[in-house]
């Protein structure tokens, strides 16, 4: 088998090889794309062989059928794909123009392939507890698509604290106080700023700043925070600390619905219509970890996970957390 490195200077083969092919662009529907698919693979079947009768062997067709495939997407293109001799069959420039691509989308079918063949052989369980603060996070989302990549395991998202730890997989907690025996696999932060709903600010108007803040404007906070560093000097001296809860959930529903003022994850607030972030240049740093329970951290299913966290965090879709395993 040949291996050929052929690339593009602008990366725009694929899109000039519909140009090329006559009428694609013009009924673009299911059955059309699928014959073009077929007849790019087919074309780069002969390149990798160097023959046709090669590439015709491998895939167990016969050679004339290839032959047309082949023959009549050059009509098609109305380019010279192949250059043909006794020896042979070399590229042309043409076809070098689209091999490039060709391969990607053969490497991306490869890749989904795997990822079912490899899904087929898990079930069962896997209960991940979630921290306080964390739902709503990307994070989750990729865990839904881990759900939906493993249709036979069934995915359970604890919040309550005083779960057992033992029924517990995988775990994503802001200290490592957790009691769970387990293994760090990635480790993340949440920066949280001051937010207040539109409603509020339309009637109390906004802080000039944090002295403005505290002696004349409505406070909600996280219990966690009275006792942080940053927070308690300034929460000391508020005139209006209206509301306190140590549900994250909460403060946050609060606020969304007008009672005041709070800090909250920017991951979630900012992307709340109802919410605006005020620009007084005070915030907090949440960190986050991700922790396997050592009993189940060598079970396939968790395997997986772990192996899915990894892949999300390569492609550059979780680039916010750190591997660390």
């Amino acid at each position: 088998m040949k291996h050929h490195n052929y690339t593009v200077g602008d990366g725009t083969g694929f899109e000039k090889s519909l140009l090329l092919y006559k009428g694609y662009m013009f009924m673009a529907t299911f059955k059309s794309r699928l014959s073009f698919l077929r007849d790019l693979l087919a074309l780069k079947e002969v390149i990798d062989a160097g023959r046709i009768q090669g590439a015709a062997r491998r895939n167990g067709i016969k050679q004339s059928n290839l032959s047309k495939i082949i023959t009549d997407l050059e009509s098609a293109m109305n380019a010279t794909l192949l250059q043909r001799s006794p020896k042979g069959v070399e590229p042309t420039n043409t076809a070098r123009l689209l091999y490039t691509d060709i391969d990607n989308i053969v490497k991306s079918l490869d890749r989904i392939s795997k990822m079912f063949e490899a899904a087929e052989d898990l079930a069962g369980y896997v209960t991940v507890y979630v921290s306080d603060g964390f739902l709503g996070n990307g994070l989750l989302k990729e865990l839904s698509l881990f759900y939906a990549r493993h249709l036979k395991i069934r995915l359970d998202i604890v919040t309550n604290a005083k779960v057992n730890p033992p029924d517990i997989d995988f775990a994503i907690v802001s200290d490592l106080s957790f009691p769970m025996k387990g293994k760090m696999v990635f480790k993340t932060e949440s920066k949280m700023s001051l937010y207040a709903s539109k409603s509020y600010l339309d009637k109390h108007g906004v802080p000039r700043d944090m002295a403005d803040l505290v002696q004349n404007f409505d406070i909600c906070v996280q219990q966690r925070h009275l006792d942080d560093p940053s927070c308690r000097l300034i929460l000391k001296k508020a005139k209006h600390l209206n509301t306190t809860s140590d549900s994250e959930a909460v403060v946050f529903s609060l606020i969304r619905s007008g009672d005041g003022i709070a800090l909250l994850h920017d991951w979630d607030a900012a992307r709340n219509p109802e919410l605006t972030r005020l620009d007084l240049d005070f915030g907090l740093t949440r960190p986050f970890y991700g922790v396997c329970n050592t009993a189940s951290e060598k079970t396939p299913k968790i395997q997986a996970l772990i192996q899915h966290l990894k892949n999300m965090s390569e492609d550059g879709r979780l680039n916010q957390i750190e591997i660390c395993v």
